[in-house]
């Protein structure tokens, strides 16, 4: 049977000719020895090769003369077969990593061809000599393809990597003229995130910074894997601190059994680490990119490395001038800004208390009066040595400006160790000092305050702070003062509660309670579950006692995982009932920016497959996402991926701005009970209420009021169009067994005899829409650019007039029979937008503006059918 083997189809290679082979092959591997003896000579004969082989051992070249003898009796027996071509296609790949030039290779093969010529002519008879030299000489050039083509696809993927990194370094420098410059950190911080992003090879990239303040190098940025808590202490087997001290690349293979244990915990995931140090002095750092592959900084080349490396080091010095005090050298204020930021981050993970504290020097300023500017500079320098003698490692001293110092303490277990930290400084501020002298005596002040006890961001911590230095020097100075006079009693309780809802959840005394939501058409749309804890003491308790305690560290995501089981489980009950509720759960911020939320949410999904995912809504405060909008984004669109509704819950309470309800993928809008309950008598909370409602209805989102009391909420928001109502009006949140009776009792006739239709919002939305097809007809005409949301793929769920036919038009008009062929028609408009451009991209301008005459055709019928329906 012949080869069906492209290679050797190709080749002109049959059964046949390997046979013929075979038959000689004794005779042709007798002299495998000898050429390869031969080839090595040929190499250390030509003096560029013989530069690559110099420092070889006798053994080693022994062992690579046996490899290529190795070689040549596998190109005899090989039949140029599948398994094979792929092991000469790597061992193509891997003269390319280790350098070898493609003549070097094609050199081995003239070799081969003149010792098997000899052969043929010495020992092959005459009446075979052709034919099997014929097959040999195929059989060669097969095996130089395929080690060729091995070595091409390798330099293609080097050239590729090479492209990437380039691509980065570009990214990083090309700033657009007249924007403003980025902080230095941040060109840093912006190759950290690129390198994972734009190579496949490189996994992770990151940096780490020793100034003077300890003997660690702490990690500041890393993208790609998370390496969150690295500290690399200082000793003398460490190779990122070798690259440190020596300023040399350092290249450490993961699998070294002699690697510090913070590099081998990455084994699984990255194969060696490039260091690349940059900086001088007591002010260094180093580039940490991790590599899939052994030898990839040596195939690619270090130039690229070393030029992030020269960029680290510009960073360092440019950071160095503009965050620290000149006079002290310690930090200013930006810097204690960033560098309070990440303690925060940091306080959170260890589940520890950190320390934000502003000092002032008591007494300053009259030294600074009496002695001068010199003799106070020469007092504020001594004290900054006294103070950083008794700070902890880690801890942060700034100079805030004038004698004002900021202090950040992490690490903390109680409020007791604040305490002793603080009376330490306040007794070395007292001792005296000799200035120009004189015995100078000062004493200080402090106001502190303890995160996350006070769970502020960062710039109210600092404002806390201070507002407990003024205590401290109304109290009469050379104190310490905490942000509140109760923070003990505040403490204690906070434990307490924690430890009460730690309590119920272990014991099984956490419930659910189900307030309905009603359409404003009059029927049962679904419940929201509300947690309740059942206390031995106590009775049934609201979430209000135990509020502060639900986005706990330790609580989130035990809390928020036994509400989506016994929501899901619940509504799954219901559903096989024949009464079919949508189910509104509500999401904490630190469950829901949690890495495990997802998978929590499959699972309860998966165990409960008799509730649609599509009837699950999660609400999220619209607060939520303001500590990680990308990330909140990437979620939720994830949700929506899986059927699952979003719902931004208490709108209008938070920073965020109605710009958030175009930003997140939510279906739905809460508006916050606050603003319902007033909106009749204050004119304020009415406007506001009619504004996230008219915003809402034009982007097709469900509108819910909470807070709907009596009859006339429900009448004035039914007039301004909102879909649904949720309050005691209609029912207090009732325990689970309690919802099919009520549902067989609920009646709700909403519109009374006065009720005029809700405002209508789309003639708006239609003359956006309009004037968006004008854009794009001048557009093909290259009168003006063409209009977002039209072209794009799904770019008819996105546009003006999409969002309100997938939201309030489907809900008014979606039962009749028209309406099917509207959603067609649009989308057809937009399907002949794409393909007016595609013809217009090749050049076809005639042609594309007939497709432009067919789509506004086509729109003219629309905004008819439209019209009509709607009238």
């Amino acid at each position: 049977m012949e080869t069906t083997s492209t290679l050797p189809n190709f080749l002109g290679l049959q059964d046949s000719d390997f046979s013929f082979i075979d038959r000689y092959r004794v005779l042709l591997e007798a002299e495998t020895a000898a050429l390869a003896l031969d080839f090595y000579d040929y190499l250390l004969s030509h003096p560029v090769t013989a530069a690559v082989f110099r420092d070889f051992s006798r053994a080693r070249l022994d062992d690579l003369i046996q490899k290529q003898a190795e070689h040549i009796s596998g190109l005899l027996t090989s039949h140029l077969n599948k398994p094979w071509r792929e092991s000469m296609r790597k061992l193509g790949a891997l003269h390319h990593r280790l350098g070898i030039e493609p003549s070097w290779v094609a050199g081995a093969y003239i070799l081969y061809w003149r010792h098997w010529q000899k052969v043929l002519q010495e020992q092959v008879p005459e009446i075979d000599r052709d034919a099997l030299r014929d097959a040999l000489f195929r059989l060669l050039i097969g095996g130089l393809m395929v080690q060729l083509d091995g070595y091409a696809r390798a330099s293609r993927e080097t050239d590729a990597d090479r492209l990437a990194l380039f691509d980065v370094l570009l990214g990083v420098l090309a700033v657009p003229q007249g924007a403003e410059s980025p902080r230095p950190e941040k060109l840093l911080q912006q190759i950290c995130e690129d390198l994972p992003r734009k190579s496949a090879n490189v996994p992770m990239a990151g940096y780490v910074v020793r100034d003077n303040q300890g003997e660690d190098l702490t990690l500041e940025c890393m993208a790609g894997l998370p390496l969150p808590t690295l500290q690399i202490p200082k000793t003398a087997e460490d190779p990122c601190w070798a690259a440190l001290e020596s300023g040399r690349t350092v290249i450490q293979s993961v699998e070294d059994p002699y690697a510090p244990e913070w590099i081998k915990c990455l084994h699984h995931r990255v194969k060696e680490i490039g260091m690349f140090p940059f900086g001088a002095e007591d002010l260094r750092g180093a580039v940490l990119i991790g590599a899939h592959e052994k030898g990839y900084f040596r195939r690619v080349g270090s130039d690229y490395f070393h030029a992030f490396a020269h960029l680290g080091e510009m960073v360092l010095l440019l950071r160095n001038q503009s965050l620290r005090d000149p006079m002290t050298s310690l930090p200013n204020r930006t810097l204690f800004q960033d560098r309070l930021e990440n303690a925060r981050v940091q306080a959170l993970r260890n589940d520890c208390l950190l320390g934000v504290a502003i000092l002032d020097l008591d007494g300053f300023k009259q030294v600074n009066d009496r002695l001068g500017h010199a003799a106070g500079d020469q007092l504020l320098q001594a004290v900054v040595q006294r103070l950083q003698e008794h700070l902890r490692a880690g801890d942060t001293l700034a100079r805030m400006g004038g004698d004002e110092f900021g202090l950040i303490l992490p690490g903390l277990d109680s409020v007791n160790d604040l305490g002793a930290l603080c009376s330490r400084l306040l007794t070395t501020i007292r001792e005296p000092l000799d200035i120009r002298g004189e015995a100078i005596s000062v004493s200080g002040s402090i106001g502190v305050t303890l995160y996350p006890l006070d769970d502020s961001d960062a710039s109210t911590l600092v404002q806390h702070a201070d507002m407990a230095l003024y205590a401290a020097k109304d109290a009469g100075r050379d104190q310490f003062h905490l942000h509140t006079l109760a923070l003990d009693e505040a403490v204690q309780a906070e434990v307490e509660v924690r430890a009460m809802l730690g309590q119920a959840l272990n014991d099984n005394r956490l419930t659910l309670h189900y307030q309905p939501v009603v359409s404003s058409g009059g029927t049962i749309w679904g419940v929201e579950a509300l947690i309740r804890l059942q206390h031995p003491e106590k009775g049934l308790l609201p979430p209000v006692a135990f509020f502060s305690a639900l986005d706990h560290p330790r609580l989130a995501r035990p809390i928020g995982r036994f509400v989506l089981e016994t929501a899901l489980r619940q509504g799954e009950i219901w559903h096989r009932e024949g009464l079919a509720l949508r189910m509104s759960v509500n999401i904490s911020t630190r469950h829901l920016l949690d890495t495990r939320f997802l998978d929590d949410l499959q699972e309860a999904l998966a165990k409960h497959p008799g509730l649609p995912p599509e009837h699950l809504a999660i609400e999220i405060t619209e607060s939520a996402p303001l500590t990680d909008m990308t990330g909140a984004q990437m979620l939720l669109r994830a949700c929506n991926r899986l059927g699952v509704c979003v719902a931004l819950d208490d709108f209008g309470t938070g920073n965020a701005s109605l710009a958030y309800l175009q930003r997140l993928p939510a279906h739905s809008v809460k508006i916050d009970r606050s603003f319902v309950l007033d909106m009749i008598n204050d004119p304020n909370d009415l406007a506001i209420v009619a504004a996230v409602i008219t915003a809402s209805r034009m982007l097709g989102l469900k509108v819910i009021a909470e807070g709907v009391e009596t009859a006339e909420h429900a009448a004035l928001l039914i007039k301004m169009g909102c879909s649904h109502l949720q309050g005691y009006y209609f029912s207090k949140p009732l325990p689970p067994e309690d919802i099919p009776v009520w549902s067989t009792r609920f009646h709700f006739a909403p519109l009374m005899k006065d009720v005029v239709p809700p405002m209508n919002v789309l003639p708006p939305i239609l003359e956006g829409h309009s004037l968006r097809v004008r854009m794009f007809l001048r557009a093909l005409r290259h009168e003006n650019p063409f209009p977002m949301h039209v072209l794009e793929k799904d770019a008819e769920n996105y546009c003006h007039l999409g969002r309100w036919l997938q939201g309030e038009g489907a809900l008014n008009y979606g039962q009749l029979p028209g309406f099917a062929s509207l959603l067609a028609r649009h989308e057809r408009i937009h399907q002949l937008a794409r393909t007016a451009k595609s013809i217009l991209d090749a050049g076809n301008v005639e042609e594309a503006i007939h497709q432009g005459d067919l789509l506004d055709l086509e729109n003219r019928l629309l905004l008819a059918e439209v019209l009509t329906m709607t009238r």
